[in-house]
């Protein structure tokens, strides 16, 4: 088998029968040892890739990457942005509920307090004639610790 191989001098050198972006490659590589002499040089491998430039354009321009990194910067930027807003949303529609549920807890006190009973001197005579549903209905005041409006709550609640 005396070939008329090509040494590799450097793994991005051009060998005759490479496959070119262009595609303009008719040149025949050699024979092969399965006899089919139409086969290329594959080019799977990162290392036997034919490039244009030595080591595969590793190194770029300083402007190439101050541009870059100016870009990432920006997109880091606009990141921190969007969640900034999202972040203010969330605090100002959690505000916004509790002063609703505040608002309207006070209205419902207050709606209560004017049609409630209260109990006088014989509290203990009312809540021995009582029957179930009606104690059922008794309500007591309490400070909501979250909101600090007065709510009625049940009279046996916790």
């Amino acid at each position: 088998m005396t070939g008329t191989a090509i040494p590799i001098k450097t793994p991005n050198s051009l060998l005759p029968g490479d496959i070119l972006k262009n595609g303009k490659s008719s040149v025949l590589k050699g024979r092969n040892v399965s006899g089919r002499n139409w086969k290329l040089r594959p080019q799977k491998r990162a290392s036997s890739l034919v490039t244009k430039s030595a080591q595969n354009a590793k190194s770029k321009s300083w402007e190439k990457k101050m541009k870059e990194k100016e870009l990432r910067r920006s997109l880091l930027e606009r990141e921190k942005e969007l969640k900034e807003e999202k972040r203010q949303s969330i605090l100002e529609k959690k505000e916004r509920r509790l002063e609703n549920e505040r608002r309207r807890m006070e209205n419902e006190f207050k709606a209560a307090s004017r049609s409630a009973q209260q109990l006088g001197k014989n509290a203990d005579m009312k809540l021995k004639a009582m029957n179930k549903k009606q104690l059922r209905q008794i309500k007591k005041t309490r400070i909501n610790t979250k909101t600090g409006a007065i709510e009625f709550v049940s009279a046996y609640a916790k």
